[in-house]
């Protein structure tokens, strides 16, 4: 098949080396007389990272830790010459670079053959000069990062297509990539690019022009949650059968006729050194996603285009892919510029890209960025940069939908991103009337493992912006103030001040879904897991992986005929009843401590405060709890009696059981890496036993919560 991947021989893995030139001092050092073994030369892999490999050579140390990403900030000021052997075929005269970071010069034996910009854009060589197997030195000049915007910036000063996470964001510092960050390798034939059509019930599937499948009454590819994404073979290519729109007035997609809700999340990269690759991490964080319910993945337009292997994953697990083109908002202005060099670079950059990722069933969605907008609010397609991208999509990709930016302001909202109070949290999510809510969150801090590797045990306390550890790692996000408030001000230990942010990010962010999907809006909370491990931030996911209790609390709400409770505040100090309405078909009860119910009701639960004791749980038939107080805050969490509990281990199942006379409140387990959990974030009344399904090492599970411990 033309185009076919066989036709390549990969140029990837470690046979390459690395060095570190200042100003044109890289030619030097691209021909071949220069010995394999010169000094200054270091190991290096491709696909990968400048600063990777100089981590792995010990000649950075690894920015995963305290503040030392600030000593790598020197590496993307010079130009990295990479090089290898290589041996040409007549067969294959073609180097085929499927992404360098961002602009390099290519030379084979000292010759300059080719120049190119633009990370996003494949690019080939021809050698066929050199194309008689003896073997020849590759060399590739990877140059100087261009300049572009940090989060606080203009917009219009951005002059290259290129992800701006790692010029230095809320959530990430500054660590500005550089590299040859995907494959190489040496071909025979040009690349071509499917074409898959739904026409009148015949699927059909062309490359150059020629059909290579053609399917009557295909079995359409479903997302999560609507059936099985069924793929079919074509050839060395999988592809799926589906029509979808966009409803964002309806907070939906509209999929195969059928309306979709969206339950997403939002994606980041998975590390600023995205050109490692890191084939575990995304499927262990797609198969989390998939497993938690979510539809739709909004691929946020300060990151990346994403990866074949990405948008594979969630060909295959149903998820539709909302990409963003790698533009977003800044703190002083958010205008794209406008000037024709400009909206001609990002037309040919489309061009390039758009032919690459067009065959995925689950490529629901092109967007021309995050947050562009200007003084009169959201941009739409009459700015040049946004008609460019929208004029190649409607070309290259006629079936996708299109949108100008995120968000519109109309029925699409961002916003906030930090936990409001014990009582405005509710009370604004009641409020809202969008209809999609496509970028909000809640903060909090990092798990106890990872807050533990990040941070050397001297630098964890105080935990906030006071200590200079805390003020790199995610200052935006370290909320210690409001959690210090909303527990009384008696938070003085790094574990109760962990536990305790976590717990509002848990409760604030799941109301916040909650309320908004029982309404029939669509949701995408920011976001789903870390790029840079960070003290505080926004993710429910960390970097290394591991969900954090506001993951289980979103899961939850995605779950079908999840019962959900609207209510005034946790903290019932100063009034004189507790009062919730019930939503989702199931009675309520308010639960004391020790497991008596106070009172109980079908649509609608209240109770005096003097009748609930300080602590007590408002149960949605077992399938949700919310735990309150009748004090002015959540400070009575903090001094619970302790609940008995009970442990059995057996095979894939952790059953728990309360056998004491009080109730087990925020029970959070953990086990060893890579561990799945069926659910979690427990709570127990007395009697009270739960078996929950594990992927792991059941012998390594632990737990705790405010009260009891495995």
């Amino acid at each position: 098949m033309v185009g076919a991947p066989e036709a390549r021989v990969s140029l990837d893995g470690g046979d390459w080396q690395l060095r570190a030139c200042l100003g044109d001092e890289w030619q030097w050092h691209a021909g071949p007389d220069k010995p394999w073994d010169a000094p200054g030369w270091l190991p290096a892999r491709v696909p990968g990272s400048v600063l990777d490999d100089l981590i792995r050579a010990g000649e950075a140390p690894s920015p995963y830790h305290e503040r030392d990403s600030r000593l790598a900030e020197w590496a993307p000021e010079r130009t990295w010459l990479y090089r290898r052997r290589v041996r040409i075929d007549p067969a294959r005269p073609t180097l085929r670079f499927d992404g360098v970071d961002h602009a390099c010069t290519v030379l084979v034996d000292g010759r300059r053959l080719a120049e190119h910009e633009g990370m996003f854009v494949p690019f080939d060589v021809d050698v066929a000069e050199f194309a008689d197997g003896a073997e020849r030195l590759l060399a590739v000049a990877v140059h100087a990062a261009p300049e572009s915007e940090p989060q606080v910036g203009r917009t219009s000063r951005v002059r290259v297509h290129k992800s701006r996470m790692g010029y230095g964001w809320d959530f990430c510092p500054r660590l500005v990539h550089q590299g040859i960050w995907r494959s190489v390798s040496l071909a025979g034939q040009p690349e071509l690019h499917p074409v898959v059509r739904l026409v009148d019930g015949v699927g059909t599937v062309e490359v150059g022009g020629e059909v290579v499948l053609r399917v009557e009454q295909p079995e359409p590819w479903w997302p999560n949650g609507l059936g099985e994404p069924r793929l079919y073979d074509a050839g060395d290519w999988r592809v799926g059968f589906r029509t979808v729109d966009f409803a964002p007035a309806r907070g939906a997609f509209l999929v195969n006729g059928v309306l979709l809700p969206v339950k997403g999340w939002n994606w980041c990269p998975l590390d600023p050194l995205y050109g490692v690759p890191r084939p575990d991490k995304l499927e262990r964080l797609l198969t989390l996603a998939h497993r938690a319910g979510v539809n739709v993945l909004r691929v946020w337009g300060g990151g990346l285009i994403e990866s074949t292997d990405f948008y594979e994953a969630c060909d295959r697990l149903g998820i539709l892919v909302w990409q963003e083109f790698s533009q977003s908002s800044s703190g002083m202005e958010s205008v794209p510029a406008a000037d024709p060099d400009f909206v001609d670079l990002l037309r040919r950059e489309a061009r390039a890209i758009v032919p690459t990722r067009r065959r995925h069933p689950s490529l629901a969605l092109w967007c021309g960025g995050n947050e562009l907008a200007g003084e009169d609010g959201p941009l739409d397609d009459s700015h040049p940069a946004l008609g460019a991208l929208r004029d190649v999509v409607r070309e290259l990709d006629p079936g996708r939908a299109w949108w100008a930016t995120s968000p519109t302001g109309a029925h699409e909202t961002h916003g906030p991103w930090e936990h409001q109070g014990l009582a405005r949290q509710t009370a604004l999510y009641e409020e809202s009337t969008a209809m999609l809510l496509s970028e909000f969150g809640v903060e909090g801090m990092a798990n106890r493992p990872a807050l533990e590797a990040l941070i050397e045990p001297g630098h964890r306390w105080p935990a906030d912006r006071s200590n200079p550890v805390y003020e790199h790692l995610g200052a935006w996000w370290n909320n210690a103030p409001l959690v210090q408030e909303s527990f009384g001000g008696r938070i003085a230990d790094l574990e109760t001040m962990r536990r305790a942010s976590q717990w509002l990010q848990y409760d604030g962010l799941r109301y916040a879904v909650e309320a908004s999907l029982r309404r029939g809006a669509g949701v995408a909370p920011w976001q789903f897991a870390e790029s840079f491990p960070n003290a505080w931030c926004t993710a429910a996911v960390d970097w290394h992986g591991e969900p954090k209790p506001a993951y289980w609390g979103v899961a939850r709400a995605y779950r079908d005929r999840h019962p959900s409770a609207s209510f005034a505040t946790w903290a019932w100090g100063g009034e004189a009843e507790v009062r919730a309405r019930i939503h989702g078909h199931v009675a309520g009860r308010l639960v004391r401590l020790d497991g008596s119910v106070a009172a109980e009701g079908r649509d609608e639960v209240a109770a005096p405060t003097g009748e609930l004791g300080e602590v007590f749980v408002l149960d949605l038939a077992g399938r949700n709890r919310y735990v309150m107080t009748t004090a002015e805050t959540l400070a009575p969490l903090l001094a619970l009696p302790q609940a008995r509990l009970e442990v059995e281990r057996s095979g894939s199942r952790l059953r728990v059981s309360n056998v004491g006379d009080v109730a087990a409140l925020g029970l959070v387990l953990e086990g060893h890496a890579r561990t799945l959990f069926e659910d979690n974030v427990l709570d127990l009344f007395p009697g009270e036993e739960r078996t929950i399904r594990i992927e792991g090492d059941a012998d390594a599970v632990t737990g705790a919560g405010w009260n009891g411990a495995l």
